[in-house]
């Protein structure tokens, strides 16, 4: 005979305990929420995932203020010699400035410019000197070597003829050589070897390319991560075509030879290029493509490193695809790669990769906090630096951003817990939190059968235990700053199917890391 669902035959139910990883896989917005990893997370905004755990990502402060008047600082460009000290200089409205020390800005470098948009290379001539060089499209062309800004076109000394360098909107260093991109051409001039100006040497792509268009950008791409006769040279169109070549001397058949033309989705802005170790990756509607990837591109989507978040990556460049502000950043001292994902102006995201572990997370605004407004991104001294609305920015230092509070949220992939037809009654939960103060604000739930709700339970980290320099007993104290534990059960009800971990983090002076969840339910009936 068969019994009543919900427990006719009398036997007594029975909590189960179960254990899962923090999301170290990182952000998945490309699997069905039904069969992620159990490492994966459904939201992972604010949160950075490491080999063995996520952690709250990191601040940002004021570097320089006061630029402007308030204007967007779209550019930002670092002056790297082989010996000296580096500067950092920043477009904003029509006016070049120094930005390299923080405070208050000073007077303009340059004034009366066209726009703030400048793409920029630095390059050390083979008769010594290094020069960083910089061009927009609309204004001559612009050198800084070392201790000051001269305009460069054909009248100057140097001078640069052939083509007017107020035409000139790219620029990239390749075998010895500056290449230069015109505005709105098939064309591109290449200099001398060891130099960057004189009269330049065109090498006409027209005929190269089927679906027209024009130049967008150019890139290096390294077959062995070395710098040697197998450095290959990157042309990208506006129609997401991409022609590569190899050799060094471009007036030289015998030295000079196209080994590929390959179809993309198109690119995303003038910044679409960067290097990711040997690889030159390219900013596309159909994500972010590895040039090591390129021959199977068009028809495996999968081929792009965004492949994990590639929902998320076509919403955004469906949205925002025009806007200004897309770019790619590596950040080595943090193993990072940023994409830079413009909503609006003084509103921006950023999706980030973690180079080691290839996981991807998101950082963006939350509450009060507008997160990490960047038109641009650049590294100086080792250190990320980005460009906002009258200042220069220091990324990914301290534990608030300008003060404010940071916000985040992670949603774990939803489980079974080995079975899906059982209903389970969640009871409890357990994260493991590593923290060296005292957050705000720490609410945590679990959602239950794929449905989202805000998490109210709230959580209490004590306050840190650690001593006070020269006030605590040595050897016997707990030095503040240090990591402490919390492995505290919570209550956190729900009824289903399936379960997943949610919180959300507001905190203002912490260095959080979770590591791992731990579940309380008793299983149901079929």
């Amino acid at each position: 005979m068969r019994t009543p669902a919900g427990g006719g035959s009398g036997r007594k139910r029975v909590a189960i305990a179960r254990t899962k990883p923090a999301p170290v896989r990182g952000w998945n917005a490309h699997d069905s929420i039904a069969s992620m990893h159990e490492a994966d997370a459904v939201i992972l905004d604010n949160w950075f995932p490491q080999a063995s755990d996520i952690m709250l990502r990191k601040g940002s402060a004021a570097h320089v203020t006061d630029i402007g008047s308030g204007a967007e600082v779209q550019t930002l460009a670092a002056y790297r010699p082989e010996s000296g000290n580096q500067k950092l200089f920043g477009w904003a409205g029509d006016s070049l400035y120094d930005v390299s020390s923080a405070g208050t800005v000073g007077s303009a470098l340059v004034g009366s410019l066209t726009h703030a948009r400048w793409q920029h290379v630095n390059f050390t001539a083979s008769g010594g000197g290094h020069e960083l060089l910089c061009v927009n499209g609309a204004d001559d062309m612009l050198r800084y070597d070392g201790s000051s800004w001269t305009t460069i076109d054909a009248g100057t000394s140097p001078a640069i003829t052939s083509v007017a360098t107020n035409t000139l909107v790219g620029i990239h260093v390749h075998k010895e050589r500056v290449w230069y991109i015109p505005a709105n051409s098939l064309d591109v001039w290449y200099s001398d070897a060891g130099a960057f100006a004189g009269a330049l040497t065109k090498f006409p792509l027209g005929s190269v390319f089927k679906k027209g268009g024009y130049l967008m950008a150019m890139g290096t791409w390294t077959l062995d991560g070395g710098d040697g006769s197998d450095d290959l040279a990157v042309f990208v169109t506006s129609e997401g075509e991409v022609a590569v070549y190899a050799g060094t001397d471009p007036a030289s058949s015998s030295t000079w030879a196209k080994v590929g033309l390959y179809t993309i989705g198109t690119p995303i802005g003038r910044r679409c290029l960067e290097q990711l170790g040997g690889d030159l990756l390219i900013i596309t509607t159909d994500g972010v493509i590895p040039c090591s990837r390129l021959a199977k591109a068009k028809e495996d989507r999968t081929v792009a490193i965004t492949d994990a978040i590639q929902t998320a990556m076509a919403t955004a460049v469906q949205l925002y695809g025009s806007t200004f502000g897309w770019e790619a950043t590596l950040f080595p001292a943090g193993t990072m790669l940023l994409v830079n994902v413009p909503v609006a102006s003084g509103l921006q995201q950023q999706f980030v990769m973690n180079t080691v572990t290839k996981r991807w997370c998101r950082f963006r605004p939350m509450g009060a906090n507008p997160g990490w407004p960047a038109n641009c991104f650049e590294v100086f001294n080792g250190q990320l630096y980005f460009g906002a609305k009258g200042a220069v920015c220091k990324a990914w230092t301290g534990t608030a951003d300008l003060g404010l509070a940071i916000e985040s949220e992670v949603l774990c992939a939803f489980s079974a817990f080995s079975n899906s037809n059982v209903t389970k009654h969640f009871t409890m939960v357990r994260p493991i939190i590593g923290w060296d103060s005292n957050p705000a604000e720490i609410l945590i739930g679990v959602d239950v059968d794929f449905i989202s709700t805000a998490p109210t339970g709230a959580v209490t980290l004590p306050q840190s235990t650690g001593a006070q320099w020269d006030a605590g007993t040595w050897d016997q104290s707990q030095w503040g700053g240090e990591i402490q534990l919390l492995k505290d059960w919570y209550g956190a009800e729900g009824i289903g199917f399936t379960g997943a971990f949610h919180m959300t983090i507001k905190s203002s002076k912490s260095n959080v890391h979770l590591s791992a969840i731990s579940y309380v339910f008793e299983p149901g009936e079929i």
